[in-house]
């Protein structure tokens, strides 16, 4: 069993929804893997990487409305790299 330093308590692993508005609607991922105790929630910085860039591309297509995604199908179809700008003296 892992204690948080702060407050004391367990912190669980456990599965959530993650919930993002963006320019024009809200990302809601689902099957987000995060550890949280009394105090914090932590969502592993590539998963969060990944959300947000995907909710950036989303906003730059002029999706609208509510879009629903599992953090599984964002892995099969994207990289975090796929959301890095790109150098313009790349080939």
């Amino acid at each position: 069993m892992s204690q948080c330093d702060r407050c004391k308590k367990e912190i669980k692993t456990m599965m959530i929804t993650s919930e993002r508005p963006f320019d024009g609607g809200t990302l809601l991922v689902t099957g987000v893997p995060v550890q949280k105790c009394d105090c914090e929630e932590q969502v592993l910085l590539g998963d969060g990487a990944l959300m947000a860039g995907y909710a950036r591309l989303l906003a730059n297509h002029n999706i609208i409305g509510r879009v629903t995604v599992t953090l599984d199908e964002l892995h099969q179809k994207f990289k975090m790299q796929d959301f890095l700008p790109k150098s313009v003296n790349q080939s």
